[in-house]
Parts: C-alpha cells; sequence; structure tokens
C-alpha cells in the first residue's frame, strides 16, 4: 500500500497580494516559501499579486497572479468587497466578490498542489494529502469569514481536509514570538502590541506573554483595527495623478492608468523619507513629456513632501489605533509589525519616532510579509498534535440568542406581544438573552449553552437566531445596534414523537422539546451544535446574514 506524505499549506490571501507556505508533518521545523509562481515575464518573489483577469469566455479561462497580460483588464482589492461592500468593485459576468475570490483561490491551490507533486511526490513516489491553512483579518464580521471559508471550499481546498481558518495577527504572533533573533528579549508578563498590516486591512491586537516554552499569549483587551492599508496609499497616489494629468488624464487608457499605479507599488515599497531624495519617479505607460504635469521622458516626478502626504492618511490612522491600545495597555512594551505594509521603512520609521522616549521596543520581523502564511502553518501543525501555542482570546462583541418569554406588562413593549396559538400564553417575542459578553476571555476549549424549550403540534425543523452586538451595555431586545448574525436549523425530525413530553390543551395534543444550544468560537470560527436527552446533533443548517 502506497504511504503518504501529510502536508499543511498556509495561505495568506491578502488585498494586494497572497503568500503560501508549506512544511511536510514528517519535517516540521522545515516551513517552506512558494516562490515559483507562473509569469509572463515580471520577476516573481516571495507573494503574488491577488490580481486575476477573466476571458471573454467567462469563469473557465483566466489568468491571475504575474501572469496577467500588462494590456489585460485585471481586477484587484477584490478582497475588500466580502466586509465592505462590492459597490466600490467592477466584477464581470455578474460575479460575487466570494465568486472572484473563489476562482483565484482556487487557481493558486492549483499551483501549489503541482509544486507539491513536484517536490514530493516525483522524488519519493509517494502520495502527498494536503491540509490548507487560510488565514482572515481580526476585524472581519464573522459573515465574511463564514462567506471566505466558503469560498475557500469552493475552490477546492477542502478536497482532503476542511481548511482551517486563522485570525492573521494570531499566526503573525505565533511565527514572530517563536521565531525572534533573540528570545531571551521576550520575557513573562511583557506586553507585545501585534500590528499587522496589510494591503487593505490593518489589526492591532496586544498580547501578554503568560508563557514561553510552550507559547502562551493572552489578549490583553479587545483587539481593534481599521482599513487603512497600503491600498489606501496607492489610492492617494491616484488622486494625485488625476491632479497632476488634468485635461491629459483622459488621453490615457485605464489600462495604462493601472498600470501607472502598479509602477507606483515599487517606489512606494522603497521610499524611507531620505533627506538627500528629493525626487521620485513613477513611470507612466505611453506618456512622454508634458511639462506642465511634471512628467519628463514618460516618468512621472514625485517631490518628497509629496511622497509623504500620500503616506499620511493611511499611516496618522494606523498610530490612532497604537495609541488607543497603548491608553488601554499602558504596560506595552514591544510593536512588532508585521504584513506587507509592516515591512514599508517609512511606516517603521513613522512607528519608531513615536515610540521615542518611551520604553517600547519597535521590532520589524524578518520575512515580515511572509510572518502570517508562516504562521498559519506553524498553528496547523500543533492542531496537529505537537506542542500546541495557547492562545486566550477577548470576544469583539456580544452573542445572543432571541427568545419568547412570558409577557409582563410594564417589562416588555406592547408591540412584541402575541397569544402562543398552541399553548394560548401570552408572550413577548424579539427578545434577546446574552450569554457571551463583550472583552470576556475566551479559549478553543470553550463551550457556551443555553437552554430552550420549544412547542409544537407537528415536528419539523425549527430555526434559531444568533445576534450581536458590540455597544455597552446592549439591549435586551432585537433593534439597533443589536444585528441579526445567521439562523441555526435543527432537525430532529428523525427521532419519534416518543422522544418529546406530551401536553394537553383544550382537547389538543401538542409537543415539548427541551434542548440546550452550544456555541464554540474554535480558533474565533464560530461553531454550533445541539444537545438533546444527553446526545449531541449537529446543526442541519447555520445560514449568515
Amino acid at each position: 500500500m502506497e504511504s503518504s506524505h501529510n502536508v499543511i499549506v498556509g495561505i495568506d490571501f491578502g488585498t494586494t497580494y497572497t503568500a503560501a507556505a508549506w512544511a511536510d508533518t514528517s519535517n516540521r521545523s522545515q516551513i517552506e516559501i512558494i516562490k515559483n509562481w507562473p509569469t509572463a515575464g515580471p520577476v516573481v518573489g516571495s507573494q503574488v499579486p491577488s490580481e486575476i483577469c477573466y476571458d471573454q469566455g467567462g469563469r473557465e479561462r483566466v489568468s491571475w497572479g504575474y501572469n496577467i497580460k500588462p494590456q489585460s483588464d485585471k481586477i484587484k482589492w477584490f478582497k475588500l468587497g466580502l466586509e465592505i461592500g462590492q459597490d466600490m468593485l467592477t466584477l464581470p459576468f455578474d460575479l460575487t466578490p466570494a465568486e472572484v475570490i473563489c476562482d483565484y483561490l482556487s487557481a493558486v491551490r492549483k499551483h501549489v498542489i503541482n509544486t507539491l507533486d513536484r517536490r514530493i511526490r516525483r522524488g519519493s513516489g509517494q502520495s502527498v494529502d494536503v491540509t490548507f491553512a487560510v488565514t482572515v483579518p481580526a476585524i472581519w464580521s464573522d459573515a465574511a469569514r463564514e462567506n471566505f471559508r466558503q469560498a475557500t471550499v469552493n475552490a477546492g481546498m477542502g478536497r482532503m481536509s476542511p481548511p482551517r481558518v486563522f485570525s492573521e495577527p494570531e499566526c503573525a504572533a505565533i511565527y514572530t514570538l517563536k521565531d525572534l533573533d533573540d528570545i531571551s528579549s521576550l520575557h513573562l508578563n511583557d506586553h507585545v502590541l501585534v500590528c499587522d498590516a496589510g494591503g487593505g486591512t490593518v489589526d492591532i491586537i496586544t498580547y501578554e506573554v503568560a508563557s514561553i516554552l510552550p507559547l502562551s499569549i493572552t489578549e490583553c483587551t479587545v483587539g481593534t483595527g481599521d482599513y487603512c492599508g497600503s491600498t489606501f496609499v496607492d489610492r492617494e497616489f491616484e488622486k494625485l495623478f488625476v491632479t497632476r494629468m488634468g485635461h491629459h488624464y483622459k488621453s490615457i487608457t485605464p489600462v495604462h492608468r493601472l498600470q501607472a499605479i502598479k509602477n507606483f507599488e515599487a517606489t512606494k515599497a522603497a521610499f524611507r523619507d531620505d533627506p538627500e531624495q528629493e525626487v521620485f519617479y513613477v513611470n507612466i505607460p505611453t506618456a512622454g513629456d508634458i511639462e506642465e504635469t511634471g512628467l519628463h521622458s514618460g516618468n512621472l516626478h514625485i517631490t518628497r513632501d509629496e511622497m509623504r502626504s500620500l503616506f499620511e492618511p493611511a499611516i496618522n490612522r494606523i498610530l490612532d489605533l497604537i495609541r488607543a491600545q497603548v491608553k488601554v495597555v499602558p504596560s506595552i512594551n514591544m510593536i512588532l509589525l508585521v504584513g506587507g505594509f509592516g515591512e514599508s521603512e517609512y511606516l517603521y520609521q513613522r512607528v519608531l519616532a513615536w515610540a521615542s522616549g518611551t520604553q517600547i521596543r519597535v521590532i520589524q520581523p524578518r520575512e515580515a510579509s511572509t510572518a502570517i502564511a508562516r504562521g498559519a502553518v506553524m498553528k496547523a501543525l500543533e492542531t496537529a498534535g505537537h506542542s500546541k501555542t495557547r492562545i486566550t482570546r477577548r470576544s469583539r462583541k456580544w452573542y445572543g440568542v432571541t427568545i419568547n418569554e412570558p409577557f409582563i406588562q410594564g417589562v416588555h413593549v406592547d408591540e412584541d406581544r402575541y397569544p402562543d396559538t398552541g399553548t394560548g400564553q401570552v408572550l413577548a417575542r424579539n427578545q434577546v438573552r446574552w450569554f457571551i459578553r463583550k472583552n470576556q476571555t475566551l479559549s478553543d476549549e470553550e463551550t457556551f449553552r443555553h437552554v430552550f424549550h420549544r412547542d409544537f403540534l407537528y415536528l419539523g425543523p425549527w430555526k434559531d437566531s444568533l445576534v450581536s452586538c458590540t455597544s455597552d451595555p446592549p439591549p435586551s431586545r432585537l433593534e439597533p445596534p443589536v444585528i441579526k448574525l445567521c439562523s441555526i436549523t435543527t432537525d430532529l425530525t428523525h427521532l419519534s414523537k416518543k422522544h418529546f413530553a406530551r401536553r394537553w390543551r383544550r382537547f389538543q395534543r401538542y409537543y415539548t422539546a427541551h434542548y440546550t444550544l452550544c456555541l464554540g468560537l474554535r480558533d474565533n470560527n464560530l461553531t454550533f451544535s445541539l444537545e438533546f436527552q444527553g446526545r449531541q446533533y449537529s446543526a442541519a443548517s447555520v445560514e449568515f446574514d
């Protein structure tokens, strides 16, 4: 019988670039980065552009990453569509952001599998079993996380085993803290702020080091974040580009406009606010000399002051987020800058300047742009049986369920009042019972339970609603700012009626079910099950709003 290699693949799907790392479970210490990305000419690196181009024929033929021809009409930044809506995107064939993500990740998956096949199968003759570990921003909503997870499944990442979904800053923290050049610089009770600055999102989370070997970290307070990544610097350049070009802007084709923004990325990455460099250049395809625009020999001249101004909105917002965390956790003594934008020399300088005069060390780890993908592999390897990093999180919101309860005049509002047709009891609908508090500490091992009872004449599937709220204190009924997260359908129709308590009212027989809804937050992902008469049942379906 042919033996197999079990491989973990970590995918950090970013707004602008995607990184992939992998390790064989038989050699856990050797984590490799995929670098042989398909290309139509550009030099490839440790990340591949999160860009895709559809042929006129539809979804069956796509080019992606470095393999997109310069003149093609490519789609980028589509990751943002999962959370902040697709109004900012122009997608072909009436596609949704989730479908575009699926198509892109499907191409990434095929390339990764082919690479592993060449590296392992052809070398050893053994088959390769792959488990994918994908990462998401910590600031994403539960619905966005679920939509992304489903997109990875649709992309084929769950064919061998279900994909694991991890938080980006958690993966960055695991890799960085375990890979510090000088591990002796990490001490018990240190407070480490992780600034995961990517292309679209920036996540800020502060951890207390509870143990070093094995690593155990605890969130000190609720993490924060915002959409202020490096793409927002690109947008500032686009505004400058349009303003500087004036009426000449119309003569530049949309494809060449996109290429100009792409060319700006290299200038952005290299910017370090060096006083000896007062002018920077961005190539504008097909453009020549337009003196009044600052365009010479096809290169747009940008002053050092202008370059600083392009960074200002994003960096100022990042510094605001850091200040807010330090205000809540004054004992912070280390800041780790990770993510693609986290590699920016200018961002590092600005954070370092802010921290001067304090006891806070600012560290830009090695391989900051691939730290998340590497950390995803490390975290998945741990769950496969190795010494596990313990992470205690804090809930970013209140979680609860909607219930109907006996109506009490003066306590409930009249619009919620209704008579139960089965029992005749006057009830209040749209009431909420909270069972996870905002800022409550959570671990993967914990399960939260809520006991229900349901009366029915005929047995069929029933639904319970999970709701959330970020305000303190939250309302006790379903009203703004409470939002409905999802509907959980339970189906016990395979059980006979003898399992349910029988009741009578006015010669009408009805039944009562007493059950417990169980909620978990493993790896910060919602899990659901139901307990009935001592047995546990999976939710039949979960539909996110």
